[in-house]
């Protein structure tokens, strides 16, 4: 979609130095550099790439995973700041809210310790019941906040990234500050709509065995089924609002507008391209959390068996303590981590749908050559 062009103050495009038309450097947008030393006629430089998020052009899926790995290159202390602090603030909640509802288990455990013979009443207890599944709804709950926020703040930085007007890290604060509530709302009501999808079919699925009290083929056929269709239909929310945040963030609209406009994005054929390089940006991020959760799970576990081995087996508190507090710090080292990569995927996604069906090139190439332009005026 770009073009040759010149700077202002250059020499025409009759001059025997001009990039040929088609030549790879004519063909890069984004945060640039000049291009060779200036020709005998007046000064000249090129609009050439300098390795920008991506390019501004169509994306193909290589350049999507791409932009996901280097944001990690060209900001890595800003975004990883961010992500760090939000779900750091994640992290203290929901220790506290595992911690809750651990205490009527750690309650049990000691009680048997002291008189192996004492009956205890587990997770028989309505309250007991009541506060695991409280404490897991705030866990679920507070997750989509703290991605919701992250997500805010590093679609601004890939989009400044991309047009080569690298943002401020205050500013970057900011636009979480002022777009952080609407995002908020927006991941809550897609998780909402989602259990909602999911669990219709799924409890009408659930339903004949409930009421038959029989597991037959019937039965369990109808549960599969609602179970299949319950999934198929979170998926498909899912990829029909993943580009909502993008969407309220860039621009600049409302809850329900974003919602609107990802449905949009989205429709038709559209859909397929979305799923298929979403769901892969997902996949990925979710196995390479997976490995690093289970790092600290594995040390987690060896400290948990290390502790009952040298107490005999009757630290056994302690030890499940201490493979709680590692194995959620685990999960906090890898959200952090990784959040950069799916939302600047996520973002690259956007971009890419936008440039492939509404010429969005054209503008952000516009935006890369103000950039350039006050870059060489400064």
């Amino acid at each position: 979609m770009s073009t040759q062009w010149t700077a202002p103050g250059a020499t025409g495009g009759d001059d025997a130095s001009a990039t040929p038309e088609g030549d790879p450097a004519s063909t890069g947008t984004g945060p640039v550099e000049p291009s060779g030393p200036a020709p005998r006629g007046g000064p000249r430089r090129e609009l050439v790439q300098s390795m920008p998020l991506f390019p501004l052009r169509p994306l193909g899926l290589g350049e999507i995973l791409g932009a996901a790995v280097r944001i990690y290159r060209l900001r890595a202390r800003s975004v990883l700041g961010v992500a760090a602090a939000v779900y750091g603030v994640a992290f203290v909640i929901t220790t506290f809210a595992t911690g809750a509802s651990m205490v009527p288990i750690i309650g049990d455990m000691q009680a048997v310790m002291e008189d192996p013979q004492a009956e205890v009443a587990g997770l028989d207890s309505l309250a007991d019941a009541a506060v695991l599944i409280s404490s897991t709804a705030l866990t679920l709950v507070v997750t989509l906040v703290a991605a919701a926020l992250v997500t805010v703040a590093l679609t601004r930085v890939a989009l400044g990234e991309a047009v080569g007007r690298p943002v401020p890290t205050e500013e970057m604060w900011a636009t979480m500050r002022r777009r952080g509530l609407p995002a908020v709302v927006v991941s809550l009501l897609i998780g909402l709509l989602g259990t909602v999808l999911f669990a219709v079919p799924f409890v009408l699925g659930m339903l004949p065995l409930v009421l038959l009290q029989e597991a037959s083929v019937l039965t369990i056929v109808l549960l599969v089924l609602g179970l299949v269709v319950g999934v198929l239909a979170a998926i498909w929310l899912w990829a029909r609002t993943v580009l909502a945040v993008p969407a309220l963030v860039i621009e600049d609209t409302t809850v329900l507008g974003a919602l609107r406009r990802s449905f949009g994005m989205t429709r038709g054929r559209r859909f397929w391209r979305v799923l298929g390089i979403a769901l892969l940006v997902y996949v990925l991020y979710s196995v390479a959390m997976q490995v690093i959760a289970g790092v600290f799970g594995t040390l987690a576990t060896i400290l948990y068996l290390a502790i009952l081995l040298a107490s005999s087996f009757e630290a056994i508190v302690l030890g499940m303590a201490v493979l709680t507090i590692l194995s959620m710090l685990g999960s906090y080292a890898a959200s952090f981590l990784l959040a950069p990569f799916l939302s600047a995927g996520i973002v690259a996604v956007y971009a890419d749908n936008r440039m492939r069906h509404e010429a969005w090139d054209v503008e952000l190439t516009r935006r890369a050559r103000e950039a350039w332009d006050e870059g060489v005026a400064r």
